[in-house]
C-alpha cells in the first residue's frame, strides 16, 4: 500500500508532529534490506552515490544561489 502526502511550504507543523519527530531521535537505527548503512567499507558503491548525490545537491544549490 502506498501512502501519498502533500507538503505545503506556508503550513506550520503542529505540536504532535513536534513532538514526534523529537521522540524519533531517540529511535534505534534498524539495518535492513531496504535500508542498509551507508558505510565505505561495507557498501562502497551506495557510498559513492551517497557521495555522487551530494555533490549534485550541491551543485544544484551553488546553482540557486547565483
Amino acid at each position: 500500500m502506498d501512502i501519498r502526502f502533500t507538503l505545503n511550504e506556508n503550513a506550520s507543523l503542529t505540536e504532535e508532529q513536534i513532538r514526534e519527530i523529537e521522540k524519533s531521535e531517540s529511535y534505534p537505527y534498524v539495518e535492513d534490506d531496504d535500508s542498509p548503512e551507508i558505510d565505505p567499507e561495507k557498501n562502497p558503491e551506495l557510498w559513492n552515490k551517497a557521495l555522487e548525490a551530494l555533490a549534485e545537491r550541491n551543485r544544484w544549490m551553488a546553482r540557486r544561489k547565483a
